[in-house]
Order: structure tokens, then C-alpha cells, then sequence
């Protein structure tokens, strides 16, 4: 029997369901800083192309991949102001998609040889509506006017704000959800980290509780004698967490620091992913420069990529014990839930999970998900998630 559309929230290329929900909501597609003014770059969301430039007023736009006179990529063109021009034949598109220019043509239909060949006028590409936000850039793919751009303010209070590097994974992006709300993971697939950090507390046994919110799950987890600690999940796909263990930096900056983090997880298609990862850190001054320069030399001091260290231990040719002690804690953390999520597979069969008391997360997320795809597959309303205020303490 085939799997009912509302059950598959793996595919998500155009006109999927759960691709078309996830359309809904504001993404991020890029980093600012990543985007210098009059350069247009490739990029793919959710197994579809687009051309991505920053105009020469500091503008971003978002257009179609292709040009529409003989389909070539866009991204290899020209920034012009805030349009940009083909490199095959110069048509040139506005922010808005509609081509301005044809050269050697004019603006009339014409007749060619039996054909009809439309002008410019008639010329239009797709465009997105672009904002940016917490040093990324986010678009709305979706259908109709765009709802308004969600805040995190946790993450608009004084400290260090830093903008990681996109992270691209061979796995889907679902993956990566039902680890966000997964909070008995820590004390096994993070024991080495926090085995060197010596937070080896954080290591215990949890008991673990998910409640639905206005915007989406409220996690919380309890280590034997210590207060309950709540994460946060912002539907459709946003983990907000402070961690402990996570922290850029030296490893006395890892096991002393705490920093307040938001990821987006997005398809790139359906057998990969890329997060977008914000993070706090609440130190000020003096304490912000310093924190700054020795998170600086850490990400200097790194000779490897985190993503090949994951590949070794997976092959089998490394295990996480024997990971180079010198090795920054942020990217064993990295590499520790490489390891777990990666290792479900590509396209992880979730029909045959074993679910149980400690998955009250998971299954809350994957409840909350079905419901809104059922309802969105029969035409019913779904839940307006609302913004939050800020949720962390401190």
C-alpha cells in the first residue's frame, strides 16, 4: 500500500506536501556576509534551483535559475544595479523577474518565419520576496503574500553573535528534526565530549517530557538531582538550545561557556541537507574581544574537515575515542551527531522505528507534523505558529 502523502515528510521537491508546507514559512538561503554586493551565486533549496545576487544598492534578490529566452544559468551573468543580465544573449531581468532588455529585439510581438515571437514585455522570471535577519538571508518560496518574517529575541540581546558556516550533510533534513527534539541522545552520543570537558553531569540518564506550544514543542530534560532544563522547537524545522558543550572556542571556553543557539534545517534535496546555525554567547566588553580572538585561533588551528573525521568513524577506519585531543569541542560535538544522523542512512525507513518512553519528542514532532499535512492535503486551516517571546532565561 502506498504511503498517504500527510505520512512522507521526506520529499519535498516541488508540489510534494510536505515540500509545499515548508514553502510556507520564511528559510534561510544564505549567509549576509557571504554575499558581496554585484556577485549572483547558484543556489538549491528543497530540490530546486535559483539564482541568488546582491544588488549594487546592498539589496538581495532571489530569482528563477534559468533565463527565459534559451534556458541558460542565470548566476553566470552580470550584476547590473539590482538587475541582472544572461550571459548567452544579455536579456536583462529586474528585482521583480521581468525582463527590460532584449538586445537586438524590440518590444513588439513579432512574426519570424512562421512563429510568433513575443518582446521583452512579455518576458518574465520568477521572484521571491527577500529579508535578511540575524546575519542571514531568508526567502519566502511559497505561494501568495509572504507572513511576517518571524523574531527570535533571545538571540536580539547584548552579546557575542556569530553566524556559523552552513553545515551540508548527506542526509535528509528530517534527520536532523527528530534529533532537534531528541533529548535523550546527549549522555551517549555525546559522552566523549563531555568526557573531555569534564561535564560528565550532563552525562546521566534523563527524564525527558515535550509539550505542544503556540510555536511548536517545548522539550524538557531532568538529570538525577538537578532542575528541569527546557529546548525549544520552532515549527516547521528551527532547534533553539543552549548548550553547554557546543561552544566555539578553547576547551576552557567549552567547559565554562554556555551559548543560546537557533538551527534551521533545510532540505537541499532529498538525500542532503544544510543547517544555518546562530549562536549567543552572553559575554560583553573586554570578555566579548577576548572570547572572540580565542574563538578565532581555535577555527585557525583546525586542519581537518569535521565532515571527513564523521566518514572515517562510519568506514570504520577511526573511533570517536581516538579523535585528535587537540580538536576543538564545537567540532566533536559536530562530528559526534554526524556520526548518529548520517548514520540512519540517506533516507532513513522510519516505518521501522522502535519508539518508546524516552521519544516522547520524536513522536510529538512527527504527530505535529502529520496533522498539519493531513489538514493541509484536505484543503482544512492549519496552526498559526506564533512568534515567541524570549524563552531562555538570562
Amino acid at each position: 500500500m502506498d504511503t498517504p502523502d500527510y505520512l512522507d515528510f521526506i520529499h519535498t521537491g516541488p508540489g510534494t506536501l510536505a515540500g509545499r508546507y515548508l514553502r510556507m514559512f520564511w528559510q534561510p538561503v544564505y549567509r549576509v556576509k557571504d554575499l558581496a554586493s554585484g556577485r549572483a551565486v547558484p543556489i538549491k533549496i528543497m530540490s530546486e534551483d535559483f539564482t541568488l545576487y546582491r544588488g549594487k544598492s546592498g539589496t538581495p534578490h532571489l530569482t528563477a535559475f534559468r533565463c527565459a529566452h534559451r534556458g541558460t544559468q542565470l548566476s553566470t551573468g552580470w550584476v547590473e544595479g539590482d538587475s541582472i543580465r544572461c550571459r548567452y544573449h544579455g536579456w536583462k531581468y529586474d528585482t521583480t523577474g521581468q525582463c527590460v532588455e532584449q538586445p537586438g529585439e524590440d518590444s513588439e510581438v513579432q512574426e519570424f518565419k512562421g512563429s510568433k515571437v513575443e518582446g521583452f514585455k512579455g518576458s518574465k522570471i520568477r521572484s521571491y520576496p527577500m529579508k535578511e535577519y540575524l546575519g542571514l538571508i531568508f526567502a519566502y518560496l511559497g505561494e501568495g503574500e509572504p507572513p511576517p518574517l518571524r523574531r527570535h529575541l533571545d538571540f536580539e540581546r547584548e552579546g557575542v553573535l556569530e553566524v556559523g558556516a552552513p553545515e551540508y550533510w548527506p542526509c535528509n533534513y528530517f534527520n536532523r528534526l527528530d534529533n532537534a527534539c531528541d533529548s535523550a541522545h546527549i549522555a551517549f552520543t555525546h559522552r566523549e565530549s563531555g568526557q573531555r570537558t569534564g561535564r560528565t553531569e550532563r552525562l546521566g540518564i534523563r527524564k525527558v517530557s515535550a509539550e505542544e506550544t503556540d510555536y511548536g514543542i517545548k522539550r524538557s530534560y531532568q538529570l538525577p538531582g538537578a532542575p528541569a532544563a527546557f529546548h525549544h522547537f520552532h515549527m516547521p524545522n528551527i532547534n533553539q538550545t543552549r548548550s553547554a558543550l557546543r561552544v566555539e572556542g578553547s576547551l576552557k571556553d567549552a567547559a565554562t561557556l554556555t551559548a543560546d543557539r537557533l538551527f534551521w534545517r533545510l532540505p537541499v534535496d532529498d538525500e542532503n541537507c544544510v543547517s544555518f546555525v546562530v549562536d549567543l554567547v552572553s559575554l560583553t566588553g573586554e570578555a566579548a574581544k577576548a572570547y572572540e580572538e580565542r574563538r578565532r585561533e581555535a577555527r585557525e588551528a583546525v586542519a581537518v574537515s569535521p565532515n571527513a573525521v564523521a566518514q572515517a568513524v562510519l568506514e570504520g577506519k577511526l573511533r570517536l575515542e581516538d579523535v585528535a585531543q587537540e580538536l576543538p569541542i564545537y567540532y566533536l560535538f559536530w562530528i559526534e551527531d554526524y556520526v548518529v544522523q548520517v548514520g540512519q542512512g540517506a533516507l532513513a525507513p522510519r516505518d521501522g522505528d522502535t519508539l518508546g518512553r524516552m521519544d516522547q519528542g520524536v513522536l510529538l514532532l512527527r504527530k505535529i507534523w502529520e496533522r498539519e499535512l493531513r489538514a493541509l492535503a484536505e484543503g482544512r486551516p492549519l496552526k498559526s505558529w506564533r512568534e515567541s517571546g524570549p524563552l531562555m532565561e538570562g
